[in-house]
């Protein structure tokens, strides 16, 4: 039995989509017809890779390893075709995936990043910045292929590595501020400001939150006087604008990178394995 590229490239769209619709889009092929390529695949391998619910769609544990299976087989392939005009190549190919949550983002991600993708410019990067409570997702779908967390998630096939900590600390406008109960997070989910207080012998009252989307929203939000806010130390060195609290104990915040453990991987795979390793704990240590 063997497996047709085109069903596989139907079921690993939806399955990095979560949508038929928008991965018929993308492959451009008609919503009936992909449902006819899955189908088949189904058939073929005799169990369902889908679960229809209302919110969406969601992989079978016979679709996760169809999943992994896929994606190393695309990456192994695309590392084969990419040294057969081209033995004596000197640097890397391929596609890099890579998801990452806004205050490691610029500062250590990318900077690991810049320097090895200037030196293999062949590397075709989906880098993505999104919020800690979408990249476990986008991992599982395929969506990406690394991403980091300030936890850890290692379980099951799922490779979790330690590679330092985040500092973060109570600031203001270096003006002050009049909303002193007002503090600036991303969204309801960003539970920061009430890890800071949990370790302090100092705590308040009462306050408030508002909302500013992202890490450098916030950022020019304490600097406007818009509230307080606890944040990385390391976006705010040099900064003029914003006042660090030094009387309270500064909250530390691991920084984890996560990947699928497989049999086989890449050599790009193992290069950016080795890269995040020893090139992320070192901007870290840096930063602190």
């Amino acid at each position: 039995m063997s497996l047709q590229s085109h069903h596989l490239e139907a079921f690993l769209m939806i399955a990095r989509t979560q949508n038929f619709s928008k991965a018929a889009q993308i492959l451009k092929v008609t919503q009936s017809a992909l449902s006819h390529r899955i189908s088949a695949l189904e058939d073929q391998l005799g169990a369902p890779l889908f679960v229809r619910e209302k919110v969406g769609i969601k992989l079978t544990e016979l679709g996760d390893r169809l999943l992994r299976y896929t994606q190393t087989k695309n990456a192994l392939e695309e590392e084969f075709l990419s040294t057969i005009n081209d033995v004596h190549r000197t640097s890397l190919k391929g596609v890099l995936r890579v998801g990452a949550y806004a205050s490691i983002g610029r500062s250590v991600v990318l900077k690991a990043l810049g320097p090895f993708l200037a030196q293999n410019p062949g590397i075709q990067l989906f880098y993505m910045v999104r919020e800690l409570t979408d990249l476990p997702q986008m991992l599982k779908s395929g969506e990406v292929d690394f991403i980091f967390l300030d936890y850890n998630m290692g379980h099951g096939k799922l490779k979790s590595t330690f590679l330092g900590e985040e500092e973060y600390a109570l600031v203001e406008s270096k003006h002050g501020c009049n909303n002193q109960d007002i503090y600036l997070n991303h969204d309801e989910a960003d539970l920061m400001t009430f890890k800071f207080y949990e370790i302090q012998k100092k705590k308040p009252k009462n306050f408030k939150r508002s909302y500013f989307d992202e890490i450098y929203s916030c950022i020019d939000g304490v600097a406007h006087g818009v509230g307080l806010g606890v944040l990385p130390i390391h976006l705010l060195k040099g900064d003029a604008r914003i006042h660090i609290h030094t009387e309270y104990k500064n909250l530390k915040m691991p920084v984890y990178l996560h990947y699928f453990e497989q049999k086989v991987y890449t050599e790009l795979q193992q290069q950016v394995i080795k890269l995040f390793e020893t090139e992320v704990p070192k901007t870290l240590q840096l930063i602190k």
